[in-house]
């Protein structure tokens, strides 16, 4: 609706802004989803720790899960998504339901590569026998320490995409502070074909601007993780 009003003043274009509105709630759907899963990613990361130290003082995987979920609940809270779902497997396994088929469940709802690997690794583990506390402690050292760098490196990407956003806004502030403090001077753009045609060229070359600076930062987000 803004961009309608700056780029043509008119009101058919402010009403067509409105069209362009389940476009906008789809992308931040979108990235409200991406950050609840990078949530989900650090505390399953947490959990694993925490289950991995009960294992070391002598904890059965399936108690030192129980005791893991004690730790996320203290540390995100009961509505957290990650203690949600340690408390539905815990209830599940008190029904006799193996751990190693409730992660492998977990990980094809959640997606998050790094809990596909663990279940995995977690059924091997288990299927193969050995030393179990050995063979699980040095695979969640290893995926922490993993995960732990993707966090490091993510909160570096955070402020790249806090100047792209600020550099997006940048074209539509100088815009907006033209019209208000000298409107005569893009008076000829409005209310004629001319001025629509070079309106809507500009317009377009900003919204490719901007896809082109999501594509990148989208892009860096991926080639880290």
């Amino acid at each position: 609706m803004l961009i309608g009003w700056l780029f043509y003043q008119s009101t058919l274009a402010i009403l067509a802004g409105f069209g362009l509105y389940p476009l906008f709630l789809r992308s931040k759907k979108n990235s409200a989803k991406m950050q609840r899963q990078n949530n989900l990613k650090i505390q399953f990361k947490d959990a694993l720790l925490s289950a991995a130290g009960a294992m070391r003082a002598g904890y059965s995987i399936e108690n030192a899960w129980r005791e893991a979920r004690k730790d996320v609940i203290q540390q995100y809270g009961m509505g957290s998504d990650m203690a949600v779902e340690m408390c539905q497997m815990i209830h599940q396994m008190d029904c006799n339901a193996p751990l190693e088929q409730l992660l492998e469940d977990f990980a094809e709802r959640s997606r998050i590569e790094d809990v596909e690997q663990f279940a995995g690794i977690f059924s091997y583990a288990k299927r193969s026998g050995g030393d179990f506390t050995a063979i699980m402690g040095n695979t969640v050292r290893q995926m922490a320490d993993r995960m732990e760098l993707q966090e490091t490196i993510e909160t570096a990407l955070t402020a790249r995409k806090m100047e792209q956003k600020v550099m997006n806004v940048i074209p539509l502030f100088i815009l907006a502070f033209v019209n208000v403090t000298s409107g005569s001077f893009l008076e000829a753009l409005y209310g004629n074909v001319a001025g629509v045609l070079i309106m809507t060229g500009c317009l377009m070359l900003y919204g490719l601007a901007y896809l082109w600076s999501e594509k990148i930062v989208r892009r860096i987000g991926e080639s880290i993780c």
